[in-house]
C-alpha cells in the first residue's frame, strides 16, 4: 500500500528586481563613502610626504654649506652644483619636486631671521595661502 504523500514542490531561490536594486544601491553607497575617505587620506599623505622631503632638503642645504662655505643660490644647485661649487650631486632631480609636481620654494635669507626657508606652495600652487607646507 502506497502512502498518499503530498508532492513537495521545490521553490526556486531568486532575488526580486527590488531586492537586487536595493543591494546595488547599498554597494554604491559604500563605494562612495570609501572613495571620499581614501581621497582625504591621500591628500593628508601628500602633506606628510612634503614635510619629510623638506627635512631631507634642509639636510642637503647644510651639506652644501659645509662643502662650499655658503648657502646654495637655488635648490637646483643641490642637483647640479654651479661652476664655482664643489661638484657633488646632493639630491636626485625629483627630490626638489613636491607631491603636487611643483618645485619646492627656497629663499635666502628666510623670513623671521632664519638663514633660509624651504617650503611648498601646497595643492593650490599659490604661495602665501594656508595650505602652504612649512617644516615644523
Amino acid at each position: 500500500m502506497k502512502a498518499n504523500l503530498p508532492i513537495l514542490r521545490t521553490a526556486k531561490a531568486a532575488f526580486t528586481l527590488m531586492e537586487m536594486m536595493l543591494v546595488l544601491a547599498i554597494i554604491a553607497l559604500l563605494i562612495a563613502i570609501g572613495a571620499v575617505t581614501l581621497g582625504e587620506v591621500d591628500e593628508n599623505a601628500k602633506f606628510t610626504a612634503a614635510e619629510a622631503q623638506i627635512s631631507t632638503l634642509r639636510t642637503a642645504v647644510v651639506q652644501y654649506k659645509t662643502m662650499n662655505r655658503s648657502l646654495p643660490p637655488t635648490l637646483d644647485a643641490l642637483v647640479n652644483p654651479p661652476g664655482n661649487a664643489r661638484k657633488r650631486k646632493l639630491v636626485k632631480d625629483e627630490a626638489i619636486i613636491d607631491p603636487w609636481n611643483n618645485k619646492y620654494l627656497y629663499r635666502s635669507p628666510g623670513k623671521n631671521g632664519t638663514a633660509y626657508d624651504i617650503y611648498s606652495a601646497g595643492p593650490d600652487k599659490k604661495e602665501g595661502n594656508e595650505d602652504d607646507v612649512f617644516p615644523n
